[in-house]
């Protein structure tokens, strides 16, 4: 829970300075004082408030702590500093050494498997089911955590939906569903396993796919074959 604002109590900014403080709390509290407003039944509570803001805001060692509490101090804080920092002549140098260092990236040893290496599904099985199912696993060979989901590069084969994890040493497995009715040719897709710093692929193909033939007519100019053959004659 962050601490009452004592600056916007006293409507000046965290960057006032302590003459300022002092003028505004006099100001203020004459215009709401008790005896100078016997007619409002705020004004003790607005008195006192302007009062806990001064004796905190007043006291140069509360006010620093108050600072390293309130939103609106610490940031105007933060801007003094960064203008302080480039006015500097080596304010490059500053900036570089207050720059944390980023971990180094995580490198599988050794690297995650996924299996099998490639999914095959026939063409006559897929017009005797309205979904086939394929089973794909992923095994975590580091001794690090595992956490992907699976994505699919085309709309006709369908993964989970969500996150897995995976332990290491252990292994996940999922299904994946290639809808029939949704599928284009030439039958190509992929589903993958996408981690932070891996991803495993397994190839899915749809096998027994024959494209469709165009029937050729010979042409002839002969009264009892279809006119479409006459046709074709008189084009040539």
């Amino acid at each position: 829970m962050n601490p009452p604002d004592h600056y916007a109590v006293l409507e000046l900014a965290p960057d006032a300075t302590d003459a300022e403080i002092k003028r505004r709390y006099r100001k203020l509290m004459r215009a709401v004082h008790p005896d100078a407003n016997a007619n409002d039944p705020l004004a003790t509570r607005k008195a006192a408030r302007l009062n806990v803001a001064f004796e905190t805001l007043g006291d140069p060692e509360r006010r620093r702590a108050y600072d390293q509490l309130h939103p609106r101090a610490r940031a105007t804080s933060r801007r003094k500093h960064y203008e302080h920092v480039a006015e500097q002549p080596d304010w490059e140098d500053i900036v570089a050494d207050s720059v944390s260092t980023r971990a180094p990236v995580h490198v599988h040893n050794p690297l995650p498997t996924i299996e099998p290496d490639e999914i095959e599904i026939d063409m006559a099985e897929l017009r005797e089911q309205a979904r086939v199912r394929r089973r794909i696993v992923v095994t975590n060979r580091c001794d690090c955590t595992l956490t992907g989901a699976v994505s699919t590069s085309e709309p006709w084969v369908w993964g989970p939906v969500g996150r897995l994890t995976i332990k290491p040493g252990q292994k996940a497995e999922f299904d994946i569903d290639i809808v029939a009715r949704k599928v284009t040719f030439p039958g190509i897709s992929r589903a993958l396993f996408v981690a932070k710093d891996w991803t495993g692929v397994v190839p899915v193909k749809i096998t027994g796919y024959a494209p469709k033939l165009r029937r050729t007519y010979t042409a002839t100019e002969s009264a009892y074959v279809a006119p479409r053959r006459r046709r074709a004659a008189r084009a040539r």
